[in-house]
């Protein structure tokens, strides 16, 4: 099984090569800022994807690896992530399969729990007012 270290460090060893070269090209530059940019991004929508199916954390991960090839505080915030990361895997496949169905269904009840709130808060916000008509078919109210 591929630990989420050994795949954070394929992507970032990759992207660090990628990264040195450019620096050294004509535009070199523009690589520190569009390095920074990138690197927010991906762990933006990373961090958005984490309750989603998929590889949210991975993608995480790499957001904060791109950030890494030119912050030190990545670099150590990704060792350590990747590190409590592949702990907390470990450990959670080491416990008997009830208690690990228990726990994943759990986690998705407090994500959707979690949206729900969001959702009810930001269309009483007025945010998602196109839903006013589904809403007021189903009895709801602001």
């Amino acid at each position: 099984m591929t630990t989420m270290r050994e795949m954070v460090s394929d992507r970032v060893h990759r992207l660090s090569e990628t990264h040195q070269k450019s620096k050294e090209a004509r535009y070199g530059f523009l690589v520190r800022p569009l390095t920074l940019i990138l690197g927010w991004t991906v762990l933006i929508i990373g961090l958005i994807t984490i309750p989603l199916p998929g590889q949210g954390w991975l993608t995480t991960f790499v957001g904060v690896g791109v950030l890494s090839l030119e912050q030190k505080w990545a670099h150590d915030l990704l060792g350590w992530g990747v590190h409590l990361y592949d702990r907390f895997f470990a450990w959670f496949h080491r416990q008997p399969l009830t208690r690990r169905i228990l726990m994943v269904s759990s986690l998705i009840l407090v994500i959707w729990g979690i949206f729900t709130a969001i959702a009810i808060g930001w269309w009483h916000a007025g945010g998602l007012d196109f839903l006013s008509p589904v809403a007021l078919e189903l009895g709801m109210s602001r």
